[in-house]
């Protein structure tokens, strides 16, 4: 016994495309969320990846295809989502891929229960709204990505993340307390890698005398100043100059070294953080001295996505001596 079944290409057409958003806009979210480093071609290439298999599944389910049962099967799905979330952030390791796959399902089941709960609220069992319930996953999504967790991440970093740097000049050691600062987006002009803001005092023993005393001349321009330092053939090769914007300067520069490295300090262990420019202030940057240097959050992105504390044992109870 054979059925006859209606195709409107019309209302597939609609479907394919809010199940495109969708899954464009939860890579999108999880990537917002984890801080996973991505393009915005590779979640377009992940959402085609998800969409194609909601094509054969709907037109499976009308039996216009066959394998309905495994395109519906719990490990398809499961191996759909870890398709759509290796081509959106490969290169990934394992750990950090469990990490992004636990985020896409929290933000999906989130954003598909709040939009299926909408959808048969505003309509009936027999005729769901599905255009309300739409409306509202995607905006669940991007509350969750904008709004909730951005603003608790954001409160977290500035309360709770006041974490310890250690910064290697040579065979000089710095251990300072950074606050991470969301809003420090300054990058050095030669490189491209962002840029710690650090009290100068706190080099103060390891930048030579009468560097130290040039410094804010060369903020101002002073070309003997740069001279001098050009002759330190020791500073010279590190010496950044980064021109800024702030509330009252407009057009102004902060004189930055490269250092050797940089480490953050969590749990007691050193975990290095990327590449980064320290640069000077003349002022302190707390009026109570809970902190001296200002961290962009994109150089701890990697120390913060891939450290796992480590387990306890006996015989690491009493912690390292620095």
């Amino acid at each position: 016994m054979g059925f006859d079944y209606v195709i409107y290409v019309d209302i597939l057409l609609l479907l394919i495309a809010a199940n495109f958003c969708c899954d464009y806009l939860l890579l999108w979210a999880t990537a917002a969320v984890t801080l996973a480093k991505t393009t915005w071609r590779r979640i377009f290439l992940g959402a085609i990846v998800g969409t194609v298999h909601f094509l054969l599944l709907y037109l499976a389910s009308l039996h216009v295809l066959p394998y309905y049962g495994i395109l519906r099967f719990i490990p398809t799905l499961l191996g759909i989502t870890l398709a759509m979330l290796l081509i959106a952030f490969y290169p990934v390791e394992l750990r950090q891929l469990g990490n992004l796959l636990l985020h896409f399902l929290v933000i999906g089941c989130s954003s598909g229960g709040a939009g299926l709960a909408t959808a048969y609220m505003l309509g009936t069992p027999m005729e769901p709204n599905t255009l309300a319930g739409l409306l509202v996953a995607i905006t669940t999504i991007l509350v969750i990505a904008e709004l909730g967790w951005g603003v608790v991440q954001h409160r977290l970093l500035r309360q709770v993340y006041r974490l310890p740097l250690h910064i290697h000049f040579d065979s000089s050691h710095l251990r300072v307390i950074g606050l991470i600062d969301t809003g420090n987006h300054l990058t050095d002009p030669l490189t491209g890698v962002p840029v710690i803001v650090l009290e100068q005092r706190m080099l103060a023993n390891l930048l030579p005398r009468d560097l130290a005393h040039s410094i804010p001349e060369l903020a101002n321009g002073d070309m003997e100043a740069l001279q001098r330092l050009v002759e330190s053939s020791k500073w010279s090769s590190r010496f950044r100059v980064i021109p800024y914007s702030s509330l009252g300067e407009k057009n102004g520069l902060l004189i930055g070294f490269r250092p050797d490295a940089i480490a953050l300090e969590l749990s007691g262990h050193c975990v290095p953080t990327k590449d980064a420019i320290i640069a000077l202030c003349n002022h302190q940057l707390d009026p109570a001295g809970e902190y001296r240097a200002l961290v962009p959050a994109i150089a701890l992105q990697g120390p913060l996505n891939t450290y796992v504390p480590p387990v306890p044992t006996p015989t690491a109870l009493g912690g390292e001596q620095q």
